[in-house]
C-alpha cells in the first residue's frame, strides 16, 4: 500500500487498516457479503504498489480487485461501486471507464460477489476465471505493465452503492521487475 485517504461515510475495518486489505480476500461466495473488508468513504481513495512484482499485460485480465458484493434475489446483485485506474509511475494514471449509473456497471469495481476465500475454498484468488471479484485488463487502457493500482470511491452514489468495501487486489499476471 502506498497511500490512502478515507472519505466520509461508513468507518468499517479502517481501524485495522491496512493489514486488513492485505493478503487473499476473503469472499462470502455468490449470495453473502464478507466482513473482512475495509470501508473506504465516499469518494475515499486507496492506492497499492507492489514491491518486488509488476502487474503485466498477458493473456486475458491482469489483476482482480474484490470488494464484498453480492447476489440478492434472482437477479439483482448488492453493489457499491469504486473506479480503477493503473500507473506505471505514480504520476501518469489511466482509468477503467466506470459507467455507475446502472447495472451493468461496466468497467466498475465492486459488482461481482468475491467467491475466493482460503479459510473455506481452495479457489484461486489470482484466477480470474474463478476467484469472483471485478478482473482488469491492461490492455483496455494501453500498458504494458503497472506498478500501482488506485481504487476511488464514487463520490456521485450514495445509498447502497455509496460505500466501497475493499477486500483485497490480486495480481493475476505478474512479473518480477
Amino acid at each position: 500500500m502506498i497511500s490512502y485517504r478515507f472519505g466520509p461515510g461508513q468507518p468499517f475495518g479502517q481501524d485495522k487498516f491496512p493489514g486488513i486489505a492485505f493478503g487473499p480476500p476473503k469472499g462470502g461466495g455468490c449470495c453473502g457479503g464478507s466482513t473482512d473488508v475495509v470501508s473506504i468513504g465516499n469518494g475515499g481513495t486507496v492506492t497499492f504498489g507492489f514491491s518486488g512484482n509488476l502487474v503485466v499485460d498477458g493473456p486475458g485480465p491482469d489483476f482482480i480487485v474484490f470488494e464484498n458484493a453480492f447476489q440478492s434475489g434472482a437477479t439483482t446483485v448488492f453493489a457499491e461501486l469504486a473506479t480503477i485506474e493503473v500507473s506505471q509511475d505514480g504520476v501518469d494514471w489511466r482509468a477503467f471507464p466506470c459507467t455507475a449509473m446502472e447495472a451493468p456497471w461496466g468497467s466498475c469495481a465492486g459488482w461481482h460477489p468475491v467467491l475466493a476465500n482460503p479459510d473455506k475454498n481452495s479457489i484461486d484468488p489470482t484466477d480470474p476465471t474463478v476467484a469472483g471479484g471485478d478482473a482488469f485488463d491492461l490492455a483496455d487502457v494501453d500498458l504494458d505493465f503497472a506498478r500501482y493500482v488506485r481504487i476511488t470511491d464514487r463520490v456521485d452514489l450514495a445509498g447502497p452503492t455509496g460505500i466501497f468495501d475493499l477486500d483485497a487486489v490480486a495480481i493475476a499476471n505478474a512479473s518480477c521487475p
